[in-house]
Formats: structure tokens, sequence, C-alpha cells
């Protein structure tokens, strides 16, 4: 079950260690580290309902796992990754998203 007290410490957290610069793509949580974990459709859920957040956009990582982001319209955002089995985890959260303006791609030589 989802916890969304843990969500929220979660999402402080990691916010703040992005912030800080401490947490990187190299970075290995200890093994017990507090994550916000559990299946998919609970987790993003909780974050549909508690942060008013939408599925912005995903990918997958190396074939073996799904990249979501969530955002709502007052800017927080949640990058969400999934496994295999189903089970998700809140990798990092923030603030004050903007969407990226769209540039059209030029091909060189045109």
């Amino acid at each position: 079950m989802v916890n969304l007290n843990s969500i929220t410490t979660c999402r402080s957290l990691l916010a703040t260690m992005m912030a800080a610069g401490i947490l990187s793509l190299s970075y290995t949580a200890p093994a017990n580290a507090a994550m916000a974990c559990g299946p998919h459709k609970k987790l993003t859920k909780a974050l549909t309902g508690k942060y008013k957040e939408a599925r912005k956009g995903l990918g997958l990582v190396a074939s073996r796992r799904v990249m979501e982001v969530f955002v709502s319209e007052s800017g927080s955002w949640t990058l969400v990754m999934t496994d295999l089995n189903g089970v998700s985890c809140i990798i990092a959260a923030g603030h004050s998203w903007e969407d990226a303006p769209k540039v059209a791609m030029v091909e060189p030589g045109i």
C-alpha cells in the first residue's frame, strides 16, 4: 500500500538533495534508505489525487524500465521509474516545472 506521508517526505527530501547537487545519475541509495515505492496503479493514483499531477511524458530505460514524468498545473513534478514487475518508485520530485518551447529541427545544409 502506498503511504502518502512517505510520498510527501520522499518528495521533500529528494527536492532538497537535487537542489544541493547531491543526487546524481550514478548515485545508488543505501539498502536501508526510505523510498516511496509500490504498485504502479496505487502510486500514480496518489500523485494524481493528492498532488494533482498528470503524466507529461515517458520513456524506456535500457528496455527494462519505464521512466515517467508527472506534472501539475502549479509546477510540481515527480519522476517515477517502474520495473518489469510493475513496481514503481519515486526517483525525484520538485517544483517550478516549465515546458520547454518546441524548436523545429533543421537539417544541416538546408
